[in-house]
C-alpha cells in the first residue's frame, strides 16, 4: 500500500512540474487596428429625427470620435462606434470562448464612462435580419481624463433587462454564446450630459485569453490518480477483511 502511494505521488509531482514548465497557450484577437473582414461604423440619431452630432476620422494614430448628444430631452439621443465582425451576414462570427478580457487603449476627454456592448448570435432567438435580436452582453467601462489602458473581464459582461423586454424573450437563458461574437460597440455612458461634447481617441482594442486545455489535462490526470488510490485502498481493505474472516 505504501509503495503504491509513493508511485502515485511521484507521478503527480512529475505531472505538476511538466505543467508548470509548459509554455502557456495564449489567445489574442485584435479588433482594432486590424480591420480585415470587419466594417467600422460611426453612428448618431439624426436619421431618426434626433439632434446629436458626431465627428469621426481615422489616421495613423487611431480612431478619433467626438459626440454631442442632442439637448432636447423630449427626444431620444444616441451615438457610438460599431465594429461588425460579419458585415456580409455570412455567420462568420468570432469565437471568443477562450477570451478572458477585452483590452482598450484610448485617450478620453469629456466623459467618465462609456458602455461596451458585445452582440452575440443566439440560435434560439437571433434573426440575422434584425440587429437587436442578437444577444446583448454589456459592461460599463469607467474612464479618466487623458490616456487610459483598461480591461473588462469577460465574466463581468451581463445581459440587461431591457434587452429581454425589447426582444420579448424570457430572462432565464443566461448562455453568453461567446463562440459567436458578431459585433462590438462603444456608446456613451448612462449619465453622459446632453449638449456636452466627449471625445475618444482609440489606439487599439483586443481580446486576450489563456487556454485552459493543459490545466484540464492535469486535472483529469489528478482525478485518475485519486480514483486509483481510493480503489487500491478499498481493494486492500476488502482483502484484509476476507483474510480476517477466513482466520475466524
Amino acid at each position: 500500500m505504501k509503495k503504491t502511494y509513493i508511485i502515485l505521488s511521484a507521478i503527480a509531482v512529475v505531472v505538476l512540474l511538466v505543467y508548470l514548465l509548459l509554455p502557456k497557450v495564449t489567445f489574442e484577437d485584435v479588433v482594432f487596428p486590424t480591420e480585415q473582414g470587419v466594417s467600422l461604423l460611426a453612428y448618431d440619431d439624426q436619421g431618426d429625427g434626433g439632434m446629436s452630432r458626431i465627428e469621426f476620422g481615422k489616421d495613423a494614430d487611431g480612431i478619433s470620435f467626438r459626440c454631442t448628444l442632442g439637448e432636447d430631452t423630449t427626444l431620444a439621443a444616441w451615438c457610438g462606434l460599431l465594429w461588425n465582425f460579419d458585415p456580409d451576414s455570412a455567420k462568420l462570427y468570432r469565437n471568443w470562448s477562450l477570451v478572458d478580457s477585452l483590452i482598450f487603449d484610448m485617450e478620453v476627454q469629456g466623459t467618465r464612462e462609456v458602455l461596451v456592448k458585445l452582440w452575440t448570435y443566439d440560435p434560439d432567438i437571433t434573426n440575422i435580419k434584425k440587429a437587436k435580436t442578437f444577444r446583448l452582453l454589456m459592461k460599463e467601462l469607467p474612464l479618466q481624463t487623458g490616456h487610459n489602458r483598461v480591461a473588462i473581464p469577460m465574466d463581468q459582461l451581463y445581459t440587461p433587462d431591457f434587452w429581454y423586454e425589447d426582444v420579448k424573450t424570457e430572462s432565464g437563458n443566461k448562455h453568453t454564446h461567446l463562440e459567436t461574437s458578431a459585433r462590438l460597440e462603444i456608446a456613451p455612458g448612462w449619465n453622459q450630459a446632453r449638449g456636452k461634447t466627449f471625445s475618444l481617441k482609440i489606439h487599439s482594442i483586443k481580446a486576450i485569453g489563456i487556454s485552459n486545455f493543459s490545466f484540464g489535462v492535469v486535472l483529469f490526470i489528478f482525478v485518475v490518480l485519486t480514483i486509483v488510490a481510493v480503489g487500491r485502498r478499498h481493494q486492500l481493505k476488502d482483502e484484509s477483511e476476507k483474510d480476517d474472516g477466513e482466520q475466524k
